[in-house]
């Protein structure tokens, strides 16, 4: 009778154990922190769009990423921005007329730059700060202008010399981890560019990124 006794205590408080081991462990296991290993790399293509030279126009691109550490991530990027500027080659509209022009100068950008994950107590959102310099390049374009006077059209073909000129951006974004290796990044910049086209503007994108182990 006290075996009976004994071993009906061990039946009933052994799966009491293993549910409040259970029930402590889950939350260690939600909370586990997305991991960035020193020496990997990461890919991360992405679309968006820009505005600031002219009206909004939609972009591509891509980066690739090297965790020097944990926190801080060399990158290289390049984007496409299609149609985001002005010709700077444009006749002077006749008096009382208008002038129009069927095409944009578009932008290539290549930068390098240095995304600093904030140490914050990590989650599956991590921010981060984003700063980077390089080159906006525009190439050789004729471009087809159309001037109107008192009903009458004019079309001219004016050339818009290439160039690539320094450009500096800084912003910020966050990454969502879906896993260990695959995530979602979100991210917002301004960009100062030199020379011919000088005015500032900004850009938004959103893609996603693969970790290399």
């Amino acid at each position: 009778m006290i075996f009976l006794t004994i071993r009906t205590k061990k039946l009933r408080t052994a799966p009491l154990g293993f549910l409040l081991w259970g029930a402590l462990a889950m939350p260690s296991f939600g909370q586990q922190a997305p991991f960035v290993r020193p020496g990997s790399f990461e890919l991360g293509p992405y679309v968006g769009a820009s505005y600031g030279i002219v009206n909004a126009q939609y972009m591509v691109g891509g980066n690739l990423t090297f965790a020097a550490t944990r926190t801080i991530l060399p990158y290289v990027e390049y984007t496409y921005f299609p149609q985001v500027a002005n010709p700077t080659t444009l006749p002077t509209p006749p008096a009382g007329g208008t002038i129009s022009v069927n095409r944009a100068v578009s932008f290539s950008d290549f930068h390098a730059g240095i995304h600093y994950r904030i140490p914050i107590k990590e989650t599956r959102y991590v921010p981060y700060l984003a700063f980077g310099m390089g080159a906006l390049t525009h190439s050789d374009q004729t471009l087809t202008v159309t001037a109107t006077y008192n009903g009458a059209m004019t079309t001219t073909h004016p050339f818009q010399p290439g160039g690539s000129d320094f450009a500096i951006n800084g912003g910020g974004g966050m990454r969502i981890y879906l896993g260990q290796r695959v995530g979602l990044r979100a991210e917002a910049k301004v960009y100062k560019p030199t020379g011919t086209f000088s005015s500032t503007f900004g850009k938004v994108e959103f893609g996603i990124f693969y970790q290399f182990r």
